[in-house]
């Protein structure tokens, strides 16, 4: 993998992070919490 790659898929990674961040203290849901979490649990697999 070139570093360009990688300097990419970790920006990515950062954004999608801040985006599930975002989500997590948006939501006043417990069950839309959880359903963010699964997904997020989900993509890092």
């Amino acid at each position: 993998m070139s570093m360009i790659n990688r300097l990419r898929s970790r920006r990515d990674a950062a954004r999608r992070a801040r985006a599930i961040e975002r989500a997590l203290r948006s939501t006043n849901s417990p069950a839309v919490r959880n359903e963010i979490l699964a997904i997020a649990q989900r993509q890092y697999r």
